[in-house]
């Protein structure tokens, strides 16, 4: 059966339950931190041990090891959507980073979005952050879109 990832769901219910572990498991949350990709995350005890309880399908899993291993980057949250901490009056992502972000696919979001968790000081929105992760395609991409740009300033005209 497929993994299913809302705010909603038993399976995001456990994945915030297992990242609140990781503040009384640092060497874990460095292990992971360390990841340079969904790949590594992997190989990694942790990510396995999720698997037995989230019994992800074979091609959820690197996927699911994209969600664990930003997890780990994450130190506060919020209620907050993504896209939204990302706008601002000035955005703390520029337009070109955000439409750059908005490009890229599935295989090369990770590196993208430590970056895009650093400059929120390490702060998310759970439940956003697994499900957009998690399903990231073009209804993520235009969701983040109506999020942003409306909530942040116009380019004046030159």
């Amino acid at each position: 059966m497929s993994l299913t990832l809302n705010k909603e769901s038993h399976a995001t219910e456990i994945l915030i339950q297992w990242w609140q572990g990781l503040e009384n498991n640092k060497g874990t949350r460095a292990e992971l931190r360390r990841c340079t990709s969904p790949d590594k995350v992997m190989f990694q005890p942790a990510f396995q041990r999720l698997c037995q309880r989230l019994k992800p399908e074979p091609q959820e899993q690197r996927q699911l090891a994209s969600v664990v291993g930003l997890l780990a980057h994450v130190r506060h949250t919020t209620g907050q959507k993504l896209a939204y901490q990302m706008a601002g009056n000035p955005p703390v992502v520029s337009e070109l980073r955000f439409r750059r972000l908005l490009q890229r696919d599935r295989t090369d979001l990770y590196g993208a979005m430590i970056r895009i968790l650093r400059m929120l000081d390490h702060r998310a929105n759970l439940p956003d952050l697994i499900s957009s992760v998690f399903y990231w395609g073009d209804k993520v991409r235009k969701d983040w879109a109506f999020y942003y740009f409306p909530n942040t300033p116009e380019k004046a005209a030159g």
